[in-house]
């Protein structure tokens, strides 16, 4: 299968240190791949990059074929690529539901906020309409009409994920998903992003520090380490790698 998403040479300098360098990486349509690596690998400096809050020095991004390294970040978006946030990052005021519709905004042809003004109410109905198939999928519907802030954080997190659905996206970026929930809320939320892989066959990148999490959900990994990729292959392999183990040696495995 042809891949969606080409990083060549990407390179990334704050001051004199490299955030990333020379990360060569490509991720086939419909891939599910963990990225991991210790605090401070350049993990979610990719992330940056790729939707475009961060600018790389050298090296080039490619989505389906298309140059992208340079186009703004709502064209970003609008080309395919979603993500989530290590710290969730929802409109506190906004309801449940209101949040999960602002994801599916590059869709709309009068955009959310005038929908929500009243301007456009076809196009408000149907992107709620939209937003409560996701609501019901990510068992959300009982807080529809909830203000975001002030959910639990494991809610919060399900919301986040569901609101970059709506947006359709090619490439979903998640980072971190599993950071602070509960033990138990762990494998549930592996569960849910292999059903949600699987039904909508979106190509998912998972950044994430909890181990058992990531291995149990991608069968590639990929290990950075100061900026560089060390290790990129089958999950079962890349777990057994000296360099992987060494790099990862304060993470629980």
């Amino acid at each position: 299968m042809a891949a969606l998403l080409e990083v060549g040479r990407l390179t990334v300098r704050f001051g004199g240190v490299s955030a990333l360098s020379d990360i060569d990486l490509a991720v086939r349509e419909g891939e599910l791949v963990g990225l991991i690596g210790p605090n401070g690998a350049g993990k979610s400096t990719l992330f940056d990059c790729l939707t475009r809050r961060c600018e790389p020095q050298e090296g080039s991004l490619r989505l389906g074929g298309e140059e992208v390294t340079r186009l703004p970040a709502h064209l970003v978006a609008g080309r395919g690529i979603a993500r989530t946030f290590q710290n969730t990052a929802l409109f506190p005021s906004l309801s449940v539901r209101e949040n999960v519709m602002t994801g599916a905004h590059r869709h709309g042809r009068a955009g959310f906020w005038a929908a929500a003004l009243g301007r456009a109410v076809a196009e408000e109905h149907r992107m709620g309409a939209a937003a409560d198939v996701l609501l019901d999928r990510f068992d959300l519907t009982r807080y529809a009409d909830h203000p975001a802030g002030g959910l639990p954080y494991g809610v919060t997190k399900r919301v986040e994920i569901a609101r970059a659905l709506a947006g359709g996206p090619r490439l979903l970026l998640l980072d971190e998903p599993a950071s602070g929930l509960a033990p138990g809320e762990v494998p549930a939320l592996a569960d849910l992003i292999r059903q949600i892989h699987y039904e909508r066959g979106v190509t998912i990148i998972v950044v994430e520090h909890h181990m058992d999490f990531v291995l149990a959900l991608c069968r590639r990994i990929v290990c950075f380490e100061l900026g560089r990729k060390i290790a990129d292959g089958p999950a079962g392999s890349v777990r057994q790698d000296p360099a992987v183990i060494s790099a990862c040696k304060g993470m629980a495995w």
